[in-house]
């Protein structure tokens, strides 16, 4: 039986990852829809996705730096 004392941190690492890309990719999809928006009812919310993605990013960058997280090419979209 062998008992792997670093898979929780791995698997929390990977989960970080992922969630870090997930900002990316929603911040990306928000700046696209606040530069494509048309809709003069509809530039208020997005102005509010686009803020609210920023703030997500910046927390999970907070997050990295602050647990020495180094990843290259987080998000190849």
């Amino acid at each position: 039986m062998s008992i792997n004392f670093f898979k929780k941190q791995v698997d929390e690492n990977e989960e970080f990852m992922n969630d870090l890309r997930e900002a990316y990719i929603d911040l990306k999809a928000a700046e696209s829809f606040f530069d494509n928006v048309k809709d003069p009812d509809l530039v208020d919310y997005a102005i509010f996705r686009l803020e609210a993605a920023k703030s997500k990013y910046s927390y999970f960058l907070r997050k990295a730096k602050e647990n020495g997280v180094i990843y290259k090419g987080v998000c190849n979209v």
